[in-house]
């Protein structure tokens, strides 16, 4: 009963924190100027385990015409800062009952999340100007409504469920790997402690520098940020796709030169940093690690870091597609660019190793 109490309590501290950095998030950005702060709380939870918001409005007037959309994007910031408390509490009384633990916490998880997504409903009041261009000047299409425009809207139960119980076996597997090979816990334990600074002091700066809407962004969409600037780095543009009545060229986000620098430092440093933890030898092995590491949490990444927002009308029966446009980037390419990057990151681990201890002789 024990391991059990440890697991629902692990579940219960996950979800308070990824509600608190929601939360803090939503006050930043000003928020509470649009909607009710818990119910748009619940629904960025339920966004960061894979869930959906769904939002329709109808328009004043006698005509039955309804407007309604989806946005699907998930906040990463949210999402790693539970798995990263998760997983540190079924892991912290070691090996005995970690199966019991992780079990009670991925079903307590899920359970809890589901009773948030419901939770995640209520109205919006959106400000549009009128006479503003949907698509940016020059583009042909202006909006004609301006005021505010009174919205509902709400989270999908079902994705969210299946994306939480997804969110769950995957802490619960790395517990497990982390117990099956114990080499694995000091990096676990250095990636957490880096993924907390980073957002501190990234949220920080971003708030001195861009004020409070800034940090709240940080807090976010800071993994998102960090892997959409590495792979654009590595030569892996990020791409816009629109279709439907608005559909324009967005234009996508090139790499180039100016991105270059991003993954020079990271991988520099972290080259440092395994340098120094590691002894000698196996620098070909160590290498391929760091390429697999690379490559797998880039591929990841960039694929959970897709958008998507749908906007459709429905007038007399009929369904008229608006807007559905789409970023993403090819994950095949930031696995393979990652993977590259990471084998020369490896080398360089390697070689600070040896001229590090030919420099203490």
């Amino acid at each position: 009963m024990r391991d059990v109490r440890r697991g629902l309590g692990a579940a219960a501290a996950a979800l308070l924190v990824m509600a608190a950095i929601a939360l803090a998030a939503l006050l930043l950005l000003g928020a509470g100027r649009f909607g009710d702060l818990t119910a748009l709380t619940a629904a960025v939870v339920a966004l960061a385990v894979g869930g959906s918001a769904d939002v329709a409005a109808v328009p004043s007037g006698a005509l039955p015409i309804t407007v309604h959309g989806a946005v699907d994007v998930m906040p990463l910031g949210v999402s790693l800062a539970g798995a990263v408390v998760l997983g540190a509490l079924v892991l912290r009384p070691g090996r005995d009952g970690l199966a019991v633990r992780a079990t009670t916490a991925a079903v307590s998880a899920v359970a809890g999340l589901a009773a948030i997504s419901l939770l995640a409903q209520g109205n919006l009041t959106l400000r549009v100007p009128g006479g503003a261009s949907a698509c940016g000047p020059g583009t042909g299409v202006t909006s004609r409504l301006g005021g505010a425009v009174d919205a509902g809207f709400s989270a999908a139960v079902l994705p969210t469920v299946a994306g939480a119980a997804v969110w769950a076996l995957v802490v619960a597997g790395v517990c497990g790997l982390a117990v099956r090979f114990p080499v694995v816990v000091p990096g676990l334990r250095w990636a957490a402690t880096v993924f907390g600074v980073l957002t501190a002091g990234c949220a920080l700066v971003a708030g001195v520098f861009g004020g409070a809407a800034a940090a709240g962004a940080v807090l976010l969409a800071l993994p998102q940020a960090v892997s959409g600037a590495l792979v654009l780095g590595l030569g892996v543009p990020w791409t816009v796709t629109s279709s439907g009545v608005l559909s324009c060229a967005f234009p996508g986000i090139e790499p180039g030169g100016a991105w270059i620098w991003v993954p020079v430092v990271v991988l520099t440093a972290c080259a440092v940093v395994v340098a120094a933890r590691s002894g000698p030898g196996g620098a070909l092995r160590r290498a391929g690690v760091f390429a697999a590491v690379t490559g797998g949490v880039l591929a990841v990444v960039t694929l959970l870091s897709r958008v998507s927002v749908d906007l459709g009308v429905t007038a007399f029966g009929l369904s008229i597609p608006v807007l559905d446009a789409r970023l993403s980037a090819n994950p095949l390419l930031a696995l393979a660019a990652g993977a590259v990057a990471g084998f020369a990151g490896g080398l360089l681990a390697g070689a600070i190793s040896v001229s590090s201890r030919a420099w203490k002789r």
